[in-house]
């Protein structure tokens, strides 16, 4: 199936996109990284923690612990993502590139 050339994205927003995946996957090694994951990890296991000893009759203590877990997740989930992102980026651009030369 083809797609038209307006369904994939423009060469500088490929760019873009691969260049800030790099910048972020550089961040994540980076101490500061390193340091904000294991935060977002504590952060977590101190809501699974919460909901395993919470009364599940108080509605926002549950709420509460729920959030932790949400949030811990989501740190590391909104990297993983730029990074899959510019590594898709990457890809798209070695492609056009190839078709280029051909």
């Amino acid at each position: 199936m083809e797609l038209a050339s307006e369904d994939f994205p423009d060469r500088d927003d490929l760019v873009e996109r691969a260049a800030l995946g790099k910048q972020i996957e550089a961040f994540w090694t980076s101490r500061v990284g390193e340091y904000l994951r294991i935060r977002a990890q504590e952060y977590y296991n101190a809501g699974i923690e919460e909901l395993k000893i919470v009364d599940p009759t108080d509605y926002r203590a549950v709420m509460n612990a729920q959030l932790k877990v949400w949030k811990g997740e989501q740190f590391e989930t909104w990297l993983s993502q730029a990074v899959q992102d510019g590594l898709v980026a990457l890809q798209l651009l070695d492609e056009e590139d190839n078709e280029q030369r051909n």
